[in-house]
């Protein structure tokens, strides 16, 4: 304080006395007021005459913050009093305040120096506070304290005192002489660690710490007690909440000693840090499968964990925080967790803890390919002799894939990840791929591979399709077959579609439903009507023909009419017999013309010659041509040029008389030679078997007139034309090879012996 402002204090002082000692009865005191900030610096000390008081305004405060206070009364005894914005007005009204100041911070005939720490009492709202020095003779004091007597100064040093990060009670305590006091409850982890100092203004006593259960008593928790630390400046004690007092209620007791007790205690914790990890999954699990890490076991009573993280795979980087998390891994193995508590103050701890990770699933084998046909149901359809390139890359694990093989019904053919295979013949091969992961699991896919030929079969129909009708009631077979290049019969599957109208396979094709399967279909129909089945062939392959085939479903013929169809049959006997017998007979006239003619006959001399035989001579029912022209019994047959020829001969013999050369037929040298045509059964009966279908055979052109003229007494001869023949080639039905036939003009067949196996082969045209 400087020395102009201490000389106005001092002359207040002067001022004051008088008007206190000339006061009677009850006075209000008249005391000077300052702020903190006034005197707060002063050096050498702030002079209070006797008869007068000084108040100072130390602010307003509360219970949050304690206060580190120093006082020091120099050269004579004062009252050192503290008093709140209500207890002042007592102490200025001159009333008794003897219960109004607060003791904690008071301190009467003060004379040197105390410091203490004290917080104002805990309030709804902050007061304001002051701090009196009396040198008076209060009327209020009761007598008590200094009542005044020379000029004295002090000094005063207030400001917030130190705290801890985790305080428990800092403040001063006037405790009465062998009493006891609790100066606060707490409950905390094990293993925390609880440090007390006491500071004793006054007196002596006992610090220690009993449980709930020794509360009332002497007992007291061991080790944890510091006694009579009166006579000392501060005495401290660290003590160690132990496990078995985890998160008990404990409470810190004083206990004063034959004279009342003032003192400062500061006490505190330093808490433990130990991150506690709780693994519900009792340190195993598999890849991929969370498992829950728990940390609320960690003590935490005084919230002293600010924050904790997760490390799951050891990398220094955390992969989580909280109290309570999950955690799952991709790859197998013994992993290891790190949990790292960190304090408010910065302070961390690091716990570990290993979980083993297994695999146990099986990994997925698939089967890919290039090459063939990929059905609906995933197998593939393969040509014979063509690559199919099989593929195990696309199978997956939750870790990974180890190895791969191949097997082939039931043999492994090969280890590797990629494997082509080929067959020559047809059929169904199995083919399994298995993979292992590294932890030895193996997983499994099958494909099945159908090998086919690219053959189709064919039906042969012929049987089925001659089919036209088919009698009501009456069992029927229908025989299929067909031909394949590939598949022999026995193999090929044939199925039958009865019902056209319904799709009972439900594909979309009404035609192809197996109502029946098998080569023969044996069936009776039991009504009339037009008929329409489906047939189809399949071989090895799959591969397929397929026909429909219509008939006519017919009623039986009834009883009644039993005599009207064989009447009816008997009928078309007579009428075929009348007809081959007229066909037959028709054939051997005419080849008995053609003998004739070959005879050197006409036409008609022919054709008169077999009228006369008829009608001269009884002729078999099936008469052969030869007996038709007379000719059989070895009978001579002479055309009128050879008669009249004759009779000129007879009456040239007569003229110049016989000699042997006029017995040669003058025209013996001109005509055909008679020759007997002898006409072979199996001719006649397959002319008669195709009577119907014989050509009428062309007429003959009538023969040329003979004239001639005599000249010089010669002897003129008729010219005679020689008829064309018809060239006819065929292939022998027996050997196969060709050969040529020329036949005679008016031949309209022939048997002609084979020149190269003998064969007959019979000729017409």
């Amino acid at each position: 304080m400087s020395a102009p402002r201490l000389l106005v204090l001092l002359l207040l002082g002067l001022l004051i006395a008088p008007a206190v000692s000339a006061t009677e009865g009850r006075a209000a005191p008249q005391c000077a007021q300052f702020d903190l900030s006034d005197v707060i610096s002063s050096g050498s000390g702030v002079a209070v005459e006797t008869g007068a008081c000084l108040i100072i305004d130390i602010g307003v405060r509360n219970s949050a913050t304690t206060l580190a206070i120093d006082y020091e009364v120099m050269d004579d005894a004062m009252d050192v009093l503290l008093f709140d914005e209500n207890t002042i007005q007592t102490y200025n009204n001159g009333q008794n305040y003897r219960n109004s100041f607060t003791t904690e911070g008071s301190f009467e005939s003060m004379l040197g120096d105390e410091w203490f720490d004290w917080a104002p009492p805990q309030s709804f709202t902050a007061k304001n506070w002051y701090v009196v020095f009396d040198n008076t003779a209060h009327d209020g004091d009761e007598g008590q304290g200094d009542q005044g007597g020379s000029t004295a100064r002090f000094k005063i040093q207030l400001a917030p005192a130190a705290t801890e990060t985790y305080p428990f009670t800092h403040n001063t305590f006037v405790v009465e002489a062998g009493q006891k006091a609790n100066l606060g409850t707490f409950n905390v982890d094990g293993g925390t660690e609880f440090s007390y100092w006491a500071h004793p203004i006054s007196g002596s006593g006992d610090l220690f710490i009993q449980s709930d259960n020794q509360l009332g008593g002497d007992l007291m928790i061991s080790g944890s007690n510091m006694d009579d630390f009166g006579g000392q400046e501060t005495t401290q004690l660290d003590w160690t909440v132990p496990s078995f007092l985890d998160l008990k209620n404990l409470n810190l007791m004083v206990e004063a000693g034959s004279t009342d007790l003032h003192f400062t205690v500061k006490s505190w914790f330093e808490p433990v840090l130990a991150p506690i990890i709780v693994d519900y999954s009792n340190g195993a699990t598999t890849i991929g499968q969370s498992i829950t890490l728990d940390a609320g076991d960690s003590p935490n009573s005084l919230q002293q964990i600010n924050v904790l993280s997760w490390d799951f795979d050891s990398d220094g980087i955390a992969d989580d925080e909280g109290e309570l998390v999950d955690a799952s891994w991709p790859t197998p193995g013994i992993k290891t967790i790190n949990l790292t508590a960190q304090s408010a103050s910065g302070e961390t701890t690091t716990t570990s803890h290993q979980v083993t990770v297994s695999d146990v699933t099986n990994p997925t084998a698939v089967i890919t390919g290039t090459g063939g046909v990929l059905d609906l149901n995933g197998n593939r359809r393969l040509l014979r002799i063509s690559d199919l390139t099989l593929q195990a890359s696309n199978s997956f694990d939750d870790h990974a894939i180890a190895s791969a093989s191949w097997s082939v019904d039931g043999t492994t053919m090969s280890s590797a990840s990629q494997y082509t295979v080929s067959w020559s013949e047809i059929g169904t091969y199995l083919i399994t791929l298995a993979v292992t992961d590294p932890s030895g699991n193996m997983g499994y896919a099958n494909s099945t591979i159908f090998v086919f030929d690219s053959t189709v079969p064919i039906l042969v129909t012929s049987d089925i399709s001659d089919i036209e009708e088919v009698t009501k009631g009456e069992e029927i077979e229908f025989k299929a077959k067909a031909v394949d290049v590939w598949d022999g019969e026995d193999s090929l599957r044939f199925t039958w579609d009865l019902d056209l109208e319904v799709d009972s396979n439900g594909d979309g094709d009404t035609t192809n439903d197996p109502d029946y399967t098998g080569r023969i279909l044996t069936k009776t129909f039991d009504s009339t009507g037009k008929y329409r089945l489906a047939l189809t062939v399949y071989d090895n392959s799959n591969n397929t023909d397929f026909e429909i085939f219509e008939f006519q479903v017919v009623d039986p013929a009834g009883e009644g009419n039993i005599f009207g169809i064989i009447a009816i049959v008997f009928l078309v006997v007579i009428i075929v017999t009348g007809v081959v017998l007229f066909g037959y007979k028709g054939v051997q006239r005419r080849h008995a013309v053609e003998m004739l003619v070959e005879k050197g006959l006409s036409l008609e001399e022919a054709n008169a010659r077999i009228y006369e035989v008829a009608k001269t001579s009884k002729l078999p029912t099936f008469a052969k041509a030869v007996q038709m022209a007379g000719i059989s019994e070895g009978g001579v047959v002479k055309s009128s040029e050879q008669i009249m020829s004759e009779e000129k001969a007879s009456e040239f013999a007569s003229i110049y008389g016989n000699d042997s050369q006029s017995q040669i037929d003058p025209n013996a040298g001109f005509r055909p030679s008679s020759q007997v045509r002898q006409v072979d059964p199996a001719i006649a009966n397959a002319a008669l078997a195709a009577f119907e279908d014989d050509p009428v055979p062309k007429k003959s052109p009538p023969p040329t007139p003979v004239s001639g003229k005599v000249k010089s007494g010669g002897v003129a001869l008729p010219p005679v034309q020689k008829p064309a023949g018809h060239t006819l080639k065929t292939d022998c039905t027996s050997c196969g090879k060709a050969f040529a036939v020329t036949m005679p003009a008016g031949v309209s067949s022939a048997v002609v012996a084979c020149p190269s196996c003998g064969s007959d082969q019979l000729f017409e045209r």
